[in-house]
């Protein structure tokens, strides 16, 4: 081969290495797949570790309040004419670490599919889906009230997105659910 040959493939070759193209630039926050930037989701993970040794007091705290602001839900929990103070306790603990839950959940299939399986296991209990996303607003509101000098927007933003996810699911199914009634009371 001759140099010349060999110093215009060489050319060609180069020419498509050099010179590299700029990667395009994202302009501002990057996200998850569930939509949480990289700082609100650091933000609620550390507040979770700070409110998973409290779990009880924190459920607790925010469960009965909120049943005593909306006096009807406490009688979900009657069983006969008995307060089943068992079954109202166990679920006060449990819907804080629900929420927790939440929080670790990276997987946005997984993310769905537990609040459609809560959505379901209260509809079920004929709890209405604006009564959950209250009860989703109203432990926000105290995380951040008991978190208020170290509190920071990022946390509070990716606590918004959460409720704002729940509350738009739960939306979507009573709307649903709504439309199912409609078209019963039609063929009615």
């Amino acid at each position: 081969m001759s140099n010349e040959r060999i110093t215009k493939q060489l050319s060609s070759i180069a020419s498509l290495i050099y010179p590299k193209r700029i990667p395009r630039l994202k302009v501002g926050p990057v996200k998850d797949d569930l939509g949480f930037t990289l700082s609100e989701r650091l933000a609620l993970r550390q507040a979770w570790n700070l409110i998973k040794p409290f779990e009880r007091r924190y459920g607790q705290d925010v469960f009965y309040s909120f049943l005593n602001e909306y006096y009807w839900g406490i009688h979900k929990f009657k069983v006969g004419g008995d307060l089943n103070l068992r079954a109202l306790h166990m679920h006060a603990v449990m819907f804080i670490h629900f929420f927790g839950l939440l929080i670790d959940e990276e997987n946005p299939v997984m993310f769905q599919l537990m609040i459609t399986e809560n959505n379901l296991t209260h509809s079920r209990c004929k709890v209405g889906s604006a009564y959950i996303g209250d009860l989703a607003q109203a432990l926000v509101d105290f995380v951040l009230k008991v978190f208020h000098k170290v509190s920071s927007p990022s946390l509070e933003r990716g606590l918004r997105k959460i409720v704002d996810k729940f509350q738009g699911y739960q939306d979507h199914q009573t709307v649903t659910t709504a439309y199912n009634r409609l078209s019963k009371v039609r063929i009615n």
